[in-house]
């Protein structure tokens, strides 16, 4: 049984993969657009350099499955609020920040990138720095968990007219993380290498002057932070998928 649903999941994910990589020949409701692209517009994947002082921002959803061999026979499915904002500084740097929210537990990361191009090609180099932590209290148990996390990535980015494509890759890295019950810890650890990240993201003009971010991302990691009541014990790496839905402000 639960190798037909690690299948269907699977399935599930490549039909979204494909859903975003016919993507730019789908007809959206689009105003306004151009043959070239407008450079000035924000884009909050894409590595384009955001000018000193400037402050772009997007919210939207972002939407992990866990895999199998921790939901078990639990269909467990946690859509996160993400807001993300970036902040222009001198020399081609920004600050890149997010924040995850689903009340019971949320994370917040913030780091720098620095942005340049070559041709047609842009690319940026990044490290995120994150803490989040968690609430739930079931049954009379109280359990609390937090930790902090990074992330050192680099961005490719190239544009097909008003769309733009980005591919990043990240490493993920746990700094620390501790759960407990009550006074009672329960667990405690830290890993500096738990798995690599691959993130494939469109932005494009949707309605007015306002773009639209959707993206796929893949990771392959001993922890993700928002399985932790699920109080996994694998020491593997497992596949998590992710959607990503943002809406420029």
């Amino acid at each position: 049984m639960t190798t037909h649903i690690r299948h269907i999941s699977q399935a599930v994910v490549l039909h979204l993969m494909a859903a975003l990589l016919l993507l730019p020949g789908m007809p959206l409701p689009l105003q306004g657009q151009t043959n070239e692209a407008d450079q000035t517009k924000p884009l909050m994947f894409f590595p384009q350099r955001v000018p000193e002082k400037a402050y772009w921002q997007s919210a939207g959803l972002t939407a992990v499955a866990p895999p199998v061999e921790i939901t078990e026979e639990m269909q467990v499915r946690w859509p996160a609020f993400d807001y993300h904002a970036l902040y222009g500084i001198p020399y081609g740097f920004s600050l890149d920040g997010r924040a995850a929210v689903q009340v019971l537990q949320n994370r917040v990361s913030v780091g720098p990138r620095w942005t340049s191009s070559a041709g047609p090609v842009a690319f940026s180099l990044g490290w995120d720095v994150a803490y989040w932590f968690g609430i739930l209290t079931v049954s009379g148990f109280d359990s609390k968990a937090h930790g902090w996390e990074g992330s050192p990535n680099v961005s490719l980015g190239y544009r097909f007219g008003d769309i733009a494509a980005t591919f990043k890759v990240e490493a993920l890295m746990d700094y620390s993380f501790s759960s407990s019950q009550g006074d009672l810890e329960v667990t405690s650890h830290s890993t500096w290498f738990s798995g690599m990240g691959y993130s494939f993201v469109l932005e494009q003009p949707f309605y007015g002057q306002h773009y639209l971010t959707l993206g796929f991302r893949a990771m392959y990691t001993k922890f993700y932070w928002e399985t932790w009541p699920l109080f996994p014990t694998f020491d593997r790496y497992l596949f998590f998928p992710e959607i990503i839905v943002g809406w420029i402000l």
